[in-house]
């Protein structure tokens, strides 16, 4: 969720909102926090003490954001996916390299367009490009170069990732257990599973849209990490029901708000 919070960015106070945020899932010993926040770029910190400055590590309006397993790649990107990067940043968050990443080819991507490493493997990445889903299946290989240019390198493009026209992608989920399945939802309220997306060569995937979603912008998509058949989706838009949970992995929906909504 987006959270409103007083941040102490460089040597003064910012009220700001992130959008997203990311820990090293690799190694949640250490401190490390990135947040893409509205208007003000990315941020990085490696400290508990609350009232230490962040360090800017990207520029743009924040957006998605995600940290390689002990550190070894960030990711960071602006607004509508205009600019997609991996970093190599220092122990203070100091940048030492980069490359821009995005796919040449890419095109309507929203606003806050999602991307997800696989958590079984953070060679791979998962990223939403209007109604197409793009896999890049060799993250490691892209030399930090400096350059500002899109590439090809590594990227696969989905031939039927959202079969309906004018819808497109707009969040990503992931499994762990058993790994390399995908669920991603739609613009407007579809829902869909992807197995073995990490072999699948056409990205073509199952709708498992339930009827008792709302006609409205899926938000979320959150996969328990100790079993795949376990998810949870969101809806936003106002005066619709929001959240849903599948126990055996989207055969079917109960509405699961409680006292939320």
């Amino acid at each position: 969720a987006s959270t409103v919070v007083w941040t102490p960015l460089n040597n003064g106070y910012v009220t700001t909102m992130f959008y997203t945020c990311a820990i090293d899932q690799g190694n949640q010993n250490n401190n490390i926090i990135c947040g893409g926040a509205q208007d003000n770029g990315t941020w990085y910190t490696n400290s508990t003490v609350p009232t230490n400055p962040w360090k800017q590590v990207h520029g743009g309006d924040g957006a998605y954001c995600a940290i390689a397993d002990n550190q070894s790649a960030f990711y960071f990107a602006i607004q509508s996916l205009r600019r997609l990067v991996k970093v190599n940043l220092d122990a203070n968050g100091n940048q030492v390299s980069f490359r821009r990443i995005d796919p040449i080819g890419g095109k309507d991507f929203i606003w806050m367009n999602p991307y997800v490493l696989d958590p079984n493997n953070n060679n791979i990445m998962y990223l939403a490009g209007g109604k197409y889903l793009w896999r890049n299946n060799n993250l490691r290989g892209i030399p930090l170069s400096g350059n500002n240019d899109s590439i090809s390198f590594g990227w696969t493009k989905g031939s039927d990732s959202i079969p309906i026209r004018n819808e497109f992608i707009s969040a990503i989920g992931i499994s762990s257990k058993p790994a390399h399945r995908v669920y991603y939802g739609s613009t407007l309220k579809r829902l869909y599973r992807l197995d073995s997306a990490d072999l699948s060569q056409n990205l073509k995937p199952k709708d498992i849209t339930a009827l008792a979603f709302p006609s409205a912008y899926v938000s979320c998509v959150a996969v328990d990490p100790r079993n795949a058949d376990r998810l949870m989706v969101s809806f936003s838009n106002y005066n619709v029901y929001s959240i849903f949970n599948s126990d055996d992995g989207g055969k079917t929906f109960n509405k699961a708000a409680g006292n939320l909504e």
